[in-house]
């Protein structure tokens, strides 16, 4: 069972943490140095921001419930691997990835000045 929990852990931590840090760290400074070089018609609302982070957080708050409360000899197993991919996550963020940003400008193409 402990590996069942540990590959659950690894899809379900990539997903709520790239979730979770991304926009809050990666994508609103994106968006906030986009504003100070004036290339938005108008400001990016912040709960596009916020709204997943706290639902990818909650969810996650519950999968961590969810494995102490049914599998409480897994649980420590399930710390480790949320740890490194948080790690993992939080290394990444540095890193420039053109197709990130440009998937980013296109979604928020509504709010961008034509250049």
């Amino acid at each position: 069972m402990d590996i069942l929990i540990v590959i659950i852990g690894l899809f379900f931590g990539a997903n709520a943490f790239s979730k979770i840090i991304f926009p809050l760290f990666s994508d609103w400074p994106l968006a906030k140095r986009l504003e100070r070089e004036e290339k938005l018609i108008k400001p990016i609302p912040i709960k596009t921001f916020i709204v997943a982070p706290m639902i990818w957080g909650v969810l996650l708050a519950g999968s961590i419930w969810i494995v102490n409360y049914y599998f409480p000899e897994s649980i420590n197993y399930y710390y480790v691997v949320l740890g490194c991919i948080l790690v993992g996550t939080i290394a990444s963020i540095p890193k420039q990835n053109r197709d990130l940003e440009a998937n980013l400008k296109d979604s928020w193409k509504q709010y961008l000045r034509k250049q």
